[in-house]
């Protein structure tokens, strides 16, 4: 169980992963820079990162959680383990989530003053 497990828990990190571009990287353009372009930037990455706080932890807890019943269903210190590996599965698949949702945030924040963001 915990070789099936800790090979599930490691896909689960390289997918949780890819494709994530973090809300510091810069901002791709389809045109060029408004004047207001580096203030409205500012006001809007700075809205972005409160965007999904606390979802990281609840993440961790609720992969421990069920890495614990899973690896119970073996013994109790599979349960043990996976608890573990539930926690820093769950915590990496939530960081993942609330990066895209803040990247995310940031591209429609800027898109909605008005400025040519694509990505």
């Amino acid at each position: 169980m915990a070789g099936k497990f800790l090979t599930i828990t490691a896909a689960a990190l390289l997918l949780a992963a890819c494709d994530t571009v973090p809300v510091d990287a810069p901002l791709q353009l389809s045109g060029a820079r408004g004047a207001n372009f580096a203030g409205d930037e500012a006001q809007c990455r700075a809205a972005a990162r409160q965007v999904g706080q606390g979802h990281t932890q609840r993440g961790a807890a609720v992969g421990g959680v069920g890495g614990a019943l899973l690896g119970a269903t073996e013994s109790s210190d599979k349960a043990a383990v996976g608890a573990v590996l539930g926690a820093v599965t769950g915590a990496a698949i939530a960081d993942a989530q609330v990066k895209q949702a803040q990247r995310d945030y940031l591209v429609r924040c800027m898109q909605q003053a008005g400025h040519p963001v694509v990505g």
